[in-house]
This record gives structure tokens, C-alpha cells and sequence, in this order.
């Protein structure tokens, strides 16, 4: 299982975070942008990253 820590991932735009997930295996879903929280299933899985963007920035992320 691959450890994801919010300091490898802020700073990536969108596109890299993106591949990023698809490499080690993840899916990617983004619950904010630009400050706007996005309406999200509440499920939880545990290969998926949850990224908050603004201007195409990574500025957040966490599983689940």
C-alpha cells in the first residue's frame, strides 16, 4: 500500500496529481475548487485520493 502525505502532492497541477494517482494505483476525485466544495459521494474507498484544487494547483489532498 502506497503512504500518500499531503507534501508530495501540493503544488502539482491537476494533470500531474492525475498521473501521479494512476501510477501508484489510485483514483483521483476532487472535492474542492477554486474554494467551492464539490457535492461527493460519501463512500469510502481506499485507493482513492480527494484533491482540492485552485487554479489547477493541488492545495489539499487525503484518501478515502
Amino acid at each position: 500500500m502506497n503512504m500518500i502525505t499531503e507534501s508530495q502532492w501540493i503544488g502539482l497541477t491537476l494533470g500531474e496529481a492525475i498521473d501521479k494517482a494512476k501510477a501508484i494505483g489510485y483514483v483521483h476525485r476532487i472535492v474542492e475548487e477554486n474554494g467551492n466544495s464539490l457535492i461527493v459521494s460519501a463512500d469510502v474507498s481506499s485507493n482513492r485520493v480527494n484533491l482540492r484544487v485552485r487554479n489547477n494547483i493541488v492545495i489539499g489532498v487525503f484518501t478515502g
